[in-house]
């Protein structure tokens, strides 16, 4: 279920995965260090309750699953990354409105050298 702001993607248990319930609640936010979007994950994965904050700047704002994936590993989830992409399909509405708020088209260039040094990747 989509509004502004707001993500909820529920998928039931498979045989080889577990269930998922997750909120993606998030806001675009302007201020003197530039444009970035905030971010609350909260919910449960295989019946594990689960809340994490987090903030990405503009630029890399569709990245949110991987962040995601590493909020919820910070908590001691194992979340399977092919469960987690699954749901890619569901965040279409999510990705569709930051692309209207943040004015961005896909294609759009990423500050790299930023990016990596953002996720402790060095030279």
């Amino acid at each position: 279920m989509f509004s502004q702001g707001h993500l909820e993607v529920h998928r039931e248990p498979l045989q080889v995965g577990v269930g998922i319930h997750l909120c993606f609640d998030y806001q675009v936010c302007r201020d003197e260090s530039g444009c970035h979007v905030d971010f609350r994950l909260s919910g449960e994965v295989g019946g594990r309750p689960v809340a994490d904050d987090f903030r990405l700047r503009d630029d890399v704002a569709y990245n949110v699953l991987q962040s995601a994936r590493r909020s919820l590993r910070r908590q001691g989830v194992e979340a399977s990354e092919p469960a987690l992409f699954a749901l890619r399909e569901e965040l279409e509405p999510l990705f569709s409105d930051l692309r209207r708020q943040l004015h961005s088209e896909p294609g759009d260039a990423v500050d790299l050298p930023r990016f990596l040094l953002d996720r402790g990747v060095r030279d």
